[in-house]
């Protein structure tokens, strides 16, 4: 089906696309290159182009409170289907079960009817 040469081709392929895919989503470093005047040397310097910031407000130094019963806001965000009462769900919940039950009874029996 394929040539060696073919296969070995779209191996190499496959994996210049990866390795370009996950680099790309490496951070950035700029190096700068400084010449001392006073004693003829060049040093080199790296720095972040982008912080990391990998937390919200972790910075800070204060400590989030922790969600209990006692510190739970009376009116929290809740949807629509949230205030329902579970009747209320019932039919919501099984329109969801027959919308993916459906299409394959359906072809279980084009199945059957085509024998």
């Amino acid at each position: 089906m394929f040539s060696s040469h073919r296969l070995s081709l779209v191996i190499v392929m496959a994996m210049a696309i990866s390795l370009s895919s996950v680099l790309g989503f490496a951070p950035t470093t700029t190096t700068t290159t400084t010449k001392s005047l006073m004693n003829n040397k060049y040093t080199t310097s790296s720095s972040s182009a982008t912080p990391l910031n990998m937390g919200f407000g972790l910075g800070d130094g204060d400590e989030p409170k922790k969600l209990t019963r006692e510190n739970e806001p009376e009116e929290y965000f809740a949807t629509n289907l949230d205030k329902l009462s579970d009747e209320e769900k019932l039919p919501i919940a099984l329109a969801g079960l027959a919308g993916i039950s459906l299409p394959f009874i359906a072809g279980l029996i084009a199945l059957y009817a085509s024998k």
